[in-house]
């Protein structure tokens, strides 16, 4: 049961046929906290590339 109640971590890209085209799928939720929340993980996992790329 505890199962379901998970949010959805990752993206989830569903297959599709050739020649299909990708349509956007409108997302709930509070912008400017996605936004916060999408920086503060890049920034976790980035932080020595942008560090370098900070140098240049």
């Amino acid at each position: 049961m505890n199962q379901a109640l998970k949010k959805q971590e990752r993206l989830i890209i569903p297959p599709r046929k050739e020649g299909e085209v990708a349509k956007a799928r409108p997302c709930l939720g509070d912008h400017y906290e996605q936004l916060e929340k999408v920086r503060a993980r890049s920034f976790a996992r980035y932080e020595s590339a942008y560090r370098e790329l900070a140098k240049v």
